[in-house]
């Protein structure tokens, strides 16, 4: 677990830093990723557990990578669409 959680840590801080120092039109969806993936984070780490029966840590955890996926992927779409943009102008 602890492995798991340096792993994070430090993929977390490689994607802020370079969020941080890129002037990429997207960033900010980066540091949306970043910033609710360690929160996310946080619910496998002090795991609870189920709230009236029904949903525990691990649940919520699932549950707000989700829309991370989603946000997560639609940067890399940006990423692609803006460096394409960049060796076509680079081309010209």
């Amino acid at each position: 677990m602890i492995v798991c959680v340096v792993m994070a840590v430090v993929q977390l801080v490689i994607w802020a830093v370079w969020a941080g120092l890129s002037g990429h039109p997207s960033r900010w969806k980066l540091w949306l990723v970043v910033i609710d993936g360690g929160l996310a984070m946080l619910l496998e780490i002090y795991d609870f557990p189920p709230y009236e029966g029904l949903l525990d840590a691990h649940a919520l955890w699932h549950a707000t990578t989700i829309p991370l996926t989603y946000i997560w992927w639609s940067f890399i779409r940006d990423d692609a669409e803006f460096r394409t943009s960049i060796r076509v102008k680079k081309a010209k």
